[in-house]
């Protein structure tokens, strides 16, 4: 009986470890870690760019540690042809950390999550840790500075860059590699006297270059068909409203006229003798209009 505690006992001990094991020889590349504080939000936002080994096989699990009050806005692999392409992960928490579960059938994964800010009036506190069971080739990490700052301390200190081509300040630690299991942490202190987020200066500009086939993108011949249709309509309408006005207007001109050659007839009946030409009263004994000078028309 002893005999298959023992058995047993070594066989829960080995389930246990295998989960760690395998993370383990999961062996990445490198990590790209970018921090951007009040970028879009007013709190940090952590983009990991995660490049698994070449001798990594597809598809490989990772067991990701995030913060676990951490909102994890996405998860992403590289496609070859579409780019980036979103992918399902599991989530499960313990303690202060949260794990995300992900099946990559690439050999790169983005990772973007934003974790709070520490404010205290004009005073601002971001800390940062890497805390993952994967040996790591090359490890890196890049502050960018938010607009507005001043005093911006780091430990351990950081290099600070120019100006960059995207208009903002970074500071990069050295590369390293980091084995299984070994932790790295950045603390970033400054000041900074308005709420002004990085993202409302930046100007727009498209995410991949224009051309012909890009896609939303309107063409003056794919346009001019339809300006001209257009224009054939509202010139088709505007006929058929001025016919009709035209037509109703000699309509009326032709009443009025009836109206001035009926009026002799009607004068007539009285004993006076009017022009039916142009409608003015003759004299007695008129033979022609003295208006018009057509021959009157007498009755007997």
């Amino acid at each position: 009986m002893r005999k298959w505690f023992a058995v047993l006992a070594v066989l829960v001990a080995l389930w246990v470890s295998f989960p760690a094991q395998a993370q383990s020889e999961v062996r990445l590349s490198s990590v790209s870690v970018e921090i951007w504080p009040e970028y879009d939000k007013p709190k940090v936002l952590i983009i990991y760019h995660i490049s698994l080994s070449p001798e990594t096989t597809l598809p490989a699990t990772l067991n990701l540690r995030v913060p676990a009050q951490a909102e994890v806005f996405a998860v992403a692999i590289a496609d070859p042809v579409s780019g980036l392409l979103n992918t399902p992960y599991d989530r499960t928490v313990q303690g202060s950390w949260a794990t995300l579960t992900i099946t990559a059938n690439s050999h790169d994964v983005q990772v973007e999550y934003y974790e709070a800010l520490v404010k205290n009036g004009t005073a601002r506190h971001v800390i940062y840790e890497w805390a993952d069971d994967f040996n790591v080739d090359v490890f890196v990490v890049a502050l960018q500075q938010p607009v507005g700052v001043t005093d911006m301390v780091t430990d351990p200190t950081l290099t600070k860059s120019s100006v960059s081509q995207d208009g903002f300040v970074y500071y990069r630690s050295i590369p390293q590699p980091l084995a299984a299991g070994q932790s790295f942490t950045l603390t970033a202190d400054y000041q900074k006297t308005t709420d002004a987020l990085s993202t409302t200066g930046l100007p727009v500009q498209p995410t991949q270059p224009l051309n012909a086939s890009t896609p939303g993108r309107i063409t003056m011949s794919g346009v001019l068909p339809w300006v001209l249709a257009g224009i054939g309509g509202a010139l088709f309408v505007v006929g058929i409203v001025g016919g009709l006005y035209m037509w109703k207007s000699g309509t009326r001109r032709s009443s009025a006229t009836r109206k001035r050659h009926t009026q002799p007839q009607l004068a007539s009946e009285t004993g006076e003798v009017y022009c039916y030409q142009c409608g003015k009263r003759a004299q007695p004994g008129d033979v022609f209009c003295r208006t018009c000078g057509m021959r009157l028309r007498k009755e007997d």
